[in-house]
């Protein structure tokens, strides 16, 4: 599964949208909208795990909008954890 993040600046607050899990996070800055939709993608893949629910390993996850900085070794793909 590919899945991407697109980060708004819509000038008062910052918009972190997954479109793939239809997932929408809010901060007062980038940093906060990007800690939220992280927090909540790794909620949604938990408990899809605690429901035996199969999610197909990430393939790649990408990062558009606002210059977002992400290096390998803060995202594992293979377990599908977004640090």
């Amino acid at each position: 599964m590919d899945i991407s993040v697109k980060l708004i600046d819509n000038g008062s607050e910052y918009i972190a949208n997954c479109p793939e899990l239809d997932i929408n996070c809010y901060g007062s800055n980038r940093e906060e909208a990007l800690r939220r939709i992280k927090a909540v993608i790794n909620f949604y893949l938990n408990s899809a795990k605690e429901l035996g629910i199969a999610i197909n390993p990430f393939k790649d996850i990408s990062f558009e909008g606002s210059e977002i900085d992400f290096y390998e070794d803060q995202i594992n793909l293979n377990g599908n954890i977004i640090n």
